[in-house]
């Protein structure tokens, strides 16, 4: 993986170093269209990578991954969590033995939403007509009508780590998954799962980015932070994880959608030190991108800390962690969205990149990869 995105950097350039830049000289009166459509033809020409225009259908390639799609605190004996992945309706529940199974949200009968049923005895009722479905999607029961044989698709589906995973591809599963669990140390303080009107692969390159957090976030966690006159993201062990510099942030890009961050803090919105080991407090996050549809990502939140546990125990703390949570997303959603506006009305949303974006860059080239290697399977069949 981290051949592909080297071999796809070094072919198309390296990435524009911050510094000074020449300016063309504004055009005379009367100029304006022939000057403008010079500067776009320019831009376009710069860029390293072109993403634009309407987002593209999902390949087949880029769903062969184990994808987090619930916290496991979140389905209980009785609980069904509908939603959506790569455009298709899907539900979880805990069948009779307590394992967790997927199912294509829709009755075979009469294509019924079954979330609007219920759980019983480890399968879920279409609220229509009672038919029952276990956790490998078959039927089991078919009151006031003759048995037949009847299933419903299911996918892969386990439980890891606090997280339940599932397999939306048509390929054969991974044998393991990996741990997405905070450092030694860390104690789970608040799990938060919402559903956002933005592409997750925007969503995606705004968490990769820290840069922006000086002028973005500066009623929440950067609020005082001064403006450094150099930011970069090194990479010294990987091409996908590293650490920020100036501030005391390690972050990591994990395959197909997650983003691990390690955040160095003395105090609430303020940083201690220029690298983590030298920060005696910790917050670590965990970020998931689940691709709903071609607009609409479900966003999996798990916040954790090395220090005062005992805040885990304090009423209404959980309301607090949504609050603030909430609070700094609001202020990514409207520049995102704005951002997402843009790109489908043409606008190339990777036209000038700088070094600080480094890691989104990155990211961006491995899912391009990915896609164009799923192209390349079909067009070899």
């Amino acid at each position: 993986m981290e051949a592909l995105v080297n071999d796809k950097l070094l072919q198309q350039g390296t990435i524009a170093e911050s510094g000074p830049k020449t300016v063309d000289p504004l055009p005379s009166d009367g100029d304006f269209a022939e000057s403008n459509a010079r500067i776009k033809h320019k831009n376009r020409r710069k860029g390293p990578l072109n993403v634009s225009g309407p987002v593209k259908g999902y390949s087949e390639a880029i769903r062969n991954f184990w994808y987090p799609i619930a916290f496991s605190a979140d389905v209980s004996g009785e609980t069904m969590v509908p939603f959506e992945c790569f455009e298709e309706p899907w539900v979880i529940f805990r069948g009779k033995d307590g394992r967790v199974g997927c199912v294509q949200n829709s009755c075979a009968h009469r294509a019924c939403p079954l979330h609007l049923g219920s759980v019983n005895d480890g399968c879920i009722q279409c609220p229509y007509h009672g038919w029952e479905y276990s956790t490998d999607g078959v039927c089991q029961k078919m009151p006031s009508t003759k048995f037949v044989n009847v299933s419903i698709r299911a996918l892969p589906c386990l439980e890891r780590d606090g997280l339940i995973w599932i397999w939306p591809g048509g390929g054969i599963p991974e044998p393991t998954i990996p741990s997405l669990l905070p450092p030694t140390g860390f104690t789970v303080h608040s799990e938060i799962v919402l559903d956002l009107p933005v592409e997750h692969g925007l969503l995606m390159e705004n968490l990769l980015d820290l840069a922006h957090a000086p002028f973005t976030h500066t009623s929440t966690f950067a609020r005082g932070w001064p403006v450094p006159s150099l930011v970069k993201f090194c990479t010294p062990a990987a091409t996908l994880k590293g650490f920020w510099d100036p501030y005391p942030i390690d972050m990591e890009f994990h395959p197909p959608c997650m983003v691990l961050s390690t955040i160095g803090i003395s105090k609430p919105g303020k940083l201690e030190g220029n690298t983590t080991s030298e920060c005696s407090k910790h917050l670590h996050q965990l970020h998931v991108c689940l691709p709903s549809t071609r607009g609409n990502t479900r966003l999996l939140y798990r916040m954790s800390l090395d220090f005062l546990p005992i805040l885990k125990h304090m009423p209404f703390i959980d309301y607090l962690w949504r609050y603030l949570a909430n609070k700094v997303l609001d202020e990514d959603l409207r520049l995102v969205l704005g951002q997402q506006d843009r790109m489908l009305r043409g606008e190339n949303v990777w036209n000038q990149p700088v070094a600080y974006d480094k890691l989104g860059l990155r990211y961006r080239l491995w899912r391009l990869s990915i896609e164009a290697g799923s192209e390349s399977a079909s067009n070899g069949r």
